[in-house]
């Protein structure tokens, strides 16, 4: 009888939304995919997270053969970790960060499948019992992303593996997945974040930083090629302007754009540009008094109060090793809204909506 190989995997576009949904307290250097099939996910970790170090594993020959061919750099390796002689030599050899997991959701025959947790046997399902099995190999210091059918929330075959990896971990669902998102089939699926709830890495630096900031994310989207100059347009913002904003603490003297797009901003803000490593000098709490169009290469940390966005700057400053790195590329340097995204909680700065 042929064996059921579950290929429904991720698309690009679910695999990039699912781990940009994510909050961590450090960015993931090292991930891992114990069903890694086509390599989606991993691929999606290395657009979010910038280039990180991948491991993946699957039963499934041909794809791993394929994705050696595509990612010959990847740690990549033939196995099932529901068999028996798969064993720790796959996931021992170097610590992990994060998972990133769609496990297989095909039940079969059965209705359950016995799963090693912790040292305990414990009842539950084949997405499960993936799941589980990864935790209890890898270890990762930051937990999991996992693309899972919306059952293992909820449903009672996995309430004890649920209620077990309570013990260790906080389960939050990020989103539902629509029916028709996996191609061939008709399954009701949802974005999980899984973290270590012993031993949060931000906890300390939360109280250390004495409370947490709000903010809000906006990304400029007008390109300068497409600003049209109009005297009574809104002052128009450039990654080029951003020095001499922040030591005068004001934007006078900008070119007015009479084209508008998404990305305006206005009070209490920290400009970033988005292209090009920052200049420490121009990280700098200001007010704009008026609303400003930004362009495409500037992102705005919008804040409430004066109080806020100036302990921002400071908390900012303090980390500025941590946060020029947040700038990759392998030409020109650029940071996404989900690597910030990423790094704002580790000082404490909760992003709200962008």
């Amino acid at each position: 009888m042929p064996i059921d190989l579950d290929r429904y995997y991720t698309p690009e576009d679910v695999a990039i939304s699912a781990l940009e949904r994510g909050v961590f307290p450090t960015v993931p250097k090292v991930c891992a995919d114990s069903t890694c099939g086509s390599g989606r996910l991993l691929d999606a970790a290395n657009m979010v997270f910038g280039s990180v170090e991948a491991i993946g594993i699957d039963r499934d020959v041909e794809a791993i053969s394929q994705l050696r061919l595509r990612r010959p750099h990847w740690h990549l390796s033939v196995g099932d970790l529901l068999h028996p002689s798969t064993g720790e030599a796959l996931s021992r050899s170097r610590p992990v960060d994060l998972l990133v997991l769609n496990p297989p959701f095909s039940q079969g025959p059965k209705k359950f499948v016995e799963i090693e947790f912790a040292g305990r046997e414990i009842r539950g399902s084949i997405a499960m019992a993936h799941l589980m099995r990864s935790f209890d190999l890898f270890r990762p210091s930051l937990g999991a992303i996992v693309i899972a059918p919306e059952s293992l929330l909820y449903s009672e075959t996995d309430q004890n593996a649920r209620q077990a990896l309570e013990e260790r971990y906080q389960l939050t669902k990020l989103a539902d997945l629509q029916r028709c998102t996996f191609r061939g089939a008709k399954v009701q699926a949802s974005v999980v974040q899984i973290l270590p709830g012993l031993h949060r890495q931000d906890h300390k630096e939360i109280r250390y930083y004495n409370g947490i900031i709000s903010v809000n994310v906006v990304r400029g989207s007008l390109p300068v090629h497409m600003m049209i100059s109009d005297p009574s347009g809104l002052p128009f913002i450039h990654s080029t302007d951003l020095k001499r904003i922040a030591s005068t603490g004001k934007a006078e003297g900008l070119s007015k754009t009479g084209i508008l797009a998404k990305g305006r901003t206005k009070g209490w803000v920290i400009l970033l540009p988005r292209v090009g490593l920052p200049d420490c000098q121009a990280i700098k709490a200001v007010k704009l008094e008026s609303t400003v169009q930004l362009s495409d290469c500037v992102i705005a940390l919008e804040f409430t109060t004066k109080a806020a966005a100036t302990k921002a700057e400071k908390r900012i400053q303090s980390r500025w090793a941590e946060f020029k790195d947040l700038y990759r590329g392998t030409g020109a340097r650029y940071i996404t809204i989900a690597r910030l995204g990423l790094w704002l909680p580790a000082i404490a700065i909760s992003p709200g909506s962008h």
